[in-house]
């Protein structure tokens, strides 16, 4: 079986997602932070950073839970879509 990678944030922090895409350019590109319930927290146009590096930047809440990171790419006729873990910490000291 294959590990999943899980990104790691604290609450509370921005979390910057991102999308290498070096093949073609997306007609549309967007990253949405969804909850466990698949409940839409913050959604954002991916911003092009050059080379086909695009990143979206994401608020993330402050509780201890679990989160997808989830991108959707229209290219062509065709939609892409990648889903990343989020875990994110309450921060306490």
């Amino acid at each position: 079986m294959l590990p999943i990678p899980i990104v790691e944030v604290i609450g509370g922090t921005t979390l910057k997602a991102t999308w290498i895409n070096s093949g073609v350019t997306p007609s549309s590109l967007s990253s949405a932070l969804l909850d466990k319930n698949e409940v839409v927290v913050n959604s954002y146009l991916a911003v092009a950073s050059g080379g086909g590096a695009y990143y979206a930047l994401h608020f993330v809440p402050t509780s201890d839970d679990w989160y997808v990171n989830r991108w959707i790419a229209f290219i062509d006729a065709n939609t892409y879509q990648h889903r990343q873990l989020v875990r994110s910490h309450k921060l306490e000291v």
